[in-house]
């Protein structure tokens, strides 16, 4: 199975989403960040927690990930083998972008009550954290058997 779909199948299981979601809160109380999303390359909002309630994260998400793609294509041109992180500023709000693990990405939404250098501080940490969960979430989904879907299965289910 590649990257790819491992991450489309990835399974969070409520105790997972709940350690994801403690880490995520411990980096907002360091980092002083409005908001941190874990999402997947394709956009896909894995866990968030924040105060930012203006935002639609689920846009903000997509684009994103898009952005990062579009980013690493670049770092591809430039002779990199990946840039690791996106920054935009803005006059008010800024947005960081960490490549956690594969297909795995943290967005911090920060404003100017904290530092760009707090917010990559503790992004390094929740980084690291993070990436050990989705590691054991992986490790606990090979355990899992593997189901195949037919289309004709599923054509004679709608069926009856």
């Amino acid at each position: 199975m590649d990257e790819r779909e491992q991450l489309l199948s990835l399974i969070i299981s409520l105790e997972d989403q709940e350690e994801i979601e403690k880490y995520l809160g411990q980096f907002l109380s360091e980092s002083k960040a409005k908001a941190a999303l874990l999402v997947d390359k394709s956009g896909t909002v894995i866990g968030g927690k924040g105060t930012a309630s203006q935002f639609d994260f689920v846009t903000i998400s997509a684009l994103a990930a898009g952005a990062f793609s579009a980013t690493q294509e670049l770092a591809k041109l430039l002779g990199e083998e990946e840039f690791s992180l996106i920054f935009h500023q803005g006059k008010r709000n800024h947005l960081h972008i960490s490549h956690i693990e594969k297909q795995v990405l943290l967005l911090v939404i920060f404003d100017d009550s904290t530092t760009l250098g707090m917010v990559r501080l503790f992004a390094q940490k929740a980084c690291q954290n993070l990436a050990q969960i989705i590691r054991k979430i992986r490790e606990k989904q090979k355990e899992l058997p593997q189901v195949e879907i037919q289309f004709g299965d599923v054509e004679d289910f709608f069926k009856k």
